[in-house]
């Protein structure tokens, strides 16, 4: 029988749950275990979780129905080393400064030890840890894997990589740890290449022959050589610098058609998890790195900073004490992908001493997320051997409905060179701040209108002010924060890279 102390206690512990009348501010999931999925190059609007008009997704879209769905999540770089580093330490480009992009090999930038990952920190609380990934920037050389115990680092496509991940699971049955796991695809990155029964679902012009149907033949030919597997036969690469409107609605049916391949590979996975009693007491969590144009701005692929590269999805599926609570429920204040590293330290009850994300427990407890100001810096060029220091040219300060993007000389001087955006997909128009010149240095600030120039320094000075944070926090958490860190590439790093776009195939000059 209790003590009436006991008794006490719980009555007490009984009127504060049931009489509060503020909703829980964190509701932290009891997870078993924690799956991060990323779809490398999703951009949020080909799902039809996020309003696309065809059935793309019904896997995610049953995933969102189930759990929690943010409509509005900006990356913090768009390429995929970058990007993913800030996903895995909670940390700004600028901060980390890890990249993937350069010519001839030179300027590939390493995480320095001294960040903490995701996998470390679950590592470090007693969690058994893997990854699957299909290779290119998490290759050991870039150390974005350190802290998975186990590593599936091969490209293979999203099969397979669903296959390992269960089989990883079989051969593991009695590991007593909670699990911490990382699933990576480019399935629907360029070149582009899904099974031909989905193309010819999603093909809105059948009798379509132009360049990009050729160099589809050309690489599923190459592909079937290579044993039916291939990041080669590029096709924003094509000697073409301008695709007609038949090309370029082509080429989003094939991006479209590989969503919809994804999609079927994940619900492939959730089968298996649920077969296997994984699933109810699993937090499933689904992002991508960035997305990609397809001419929305005159230019195709990503790495530039806008609405279609930055904005992605992020889906959670939460575990069956929590799932009712919150099945259906839609975010629609904007959010940072970093903020996904916060919420899930906050799960390990950690907070990290150098994280710029905001779990997002506490928004999800009381109904109200606090607008903020998400950042998001590019390299202009891809070729940093001959900047000091190495720098990161672009940066971004995104908030409400617009964006302010400038460049940064080496010297350190900023100018701008894009006006605010509207962030709407296919959203064209005159920009209202800036004028469009000959170039984008020859934009200029409209300079009747007051509130513009105003709300145009303001952010500016944001973007400044987010910088300086930045190298703080850096000269924080290393030894040496001015020092550069590169890595070598063996040949089958540089070729898979050069396949992707992530290296020039050619010598800098």
């Amino acid at each position: 029988m209790p003590s009436p102390k006991n008794i006490l206690a719980w009555l007490l512990l009984l009127c504060v749950q049931s009489c509060s009348p503020e909703p829980d501010s964190t509701p932290i999931p009891p997870a078993r275990d924690i799956l991060l999925i990323s779809i490398d190059t999703l951009r949020a609007d080909a799902l039809s979780a996020y309003g696309y008009p065809q059935l793309t997704t019904p896997n995610l879209d049953a995933l969102a129905a189930d759990g929690v769905r943010f409509d509005d999540v900006m990356t913090q770089a768009a390429n995929t080393a970058t990007s993913h580093a800030s996903l895995f330490t909670g940390v700004y480009p600028w901060t980390h400064r890890v990249s993937n992009v350069a010519k001839g090999g030179e300027g590939y930038h390493m995480l320095y030890n001294e960040f903490e990952t995701l996998a470390e920190s679950f590592r470090d609380q007693g969690y058994a840890t893997a990854s699957f990934t299909d290779g290119g920037p998490f290759l050991s050389g870039w150390k974005l894997l350190q802290g998975f115990d186990k590593r599936h680092d091969k490209f293979e496509g999203a099969p397979m990589k669903v296959k390992r991940l269960l089989a990883h699971l079989d051969q593991t049955k009695d590991e007593t740890r909670p699990r911490f796991l990382f699933l990576h695809t480019y399935e629907v990155h360029e070149p582009y290449l899904p099974p031909v029964e989905y193309v010819e679902r999603f093909n809105t012009n059948p009798g379509y022959d132009g360049v990009v149907r050729q160099a589809e033949l050309a690489a599923r030919k190459q592909a079937e050589a290579n044993g039916g597997l291939s990041i080669r036969g590029r096709v924003l690469t094509l000697g073409a610098k301008e695709f007609t409107a038949e090309d370029t609605r082509y080429l989003w049916d094939l991006y479209v058609a590989g969503v919809a391949y994804t999609d079927d590979c994940l619900g492939q996975l959730f089968d298996g998890l649920k077969a296997r009693g994984k699933f109810d007491d699993m937090l499933v969590i689904v992002t991508s790195d960035h997305g990609e144009e397809f001419g929305e701005h005159g230019k195709y692929g990503h790495y530039q900073l806008r609405h279609e590269t930055l904005s992605v999805p992020l889906i959670m599926h939460l575990p069956k004490d929590a799932e009712q609570r919150f099945a259906g429920t839609v975010v629609e204040e904007r959010i940072s992908q970093i903020d996904v590293h916060a919420t899930l330290m906050e799960v390990l009850d950690r907070a990290s001493p150098y994280s710029a994300g905001v779990s997002l427990w506490q928004g999800l407890g009381t109904g109200h997320f606090e607008e903020r100001t998400s950042f998001a810096e590019v390299t202009e060029g891809f070729n940093f051997a001959g900047l000091p220091g190495y720098t990161f040219s672009s940066r971004s300060a995104f908030r409400g409905d617009r964006s302010v993007i400038l460049r940064q000389e080496p010297e350190g001087k900023f100018h701008h060179i894009f006006g605010p955006e509207v962030l709407a997909p296919g959203e064209k128009g005159a920009d209202p701040l800036y004028s469009e010149g000959e170039s984008p240095e020859g934009e200029q600030l409209i300079r009747g209108d007051v509130q513009h120039q105003a709300d145009l320094h303001e952010r500016v000075e944001e973007v400044v002010l987010h910088l300086q944070d930045a190298v703080e926090t850096r000269k924080q958490i290393l030894v040496d924060p001015d020092k550069v860190r590169s890595t070598s590439l063996d040949d089958e790093t540089r070729s898979e890279l050069e396949a992707l776009g992530y290296l020039d195939s050619e010598a800098p000059e």
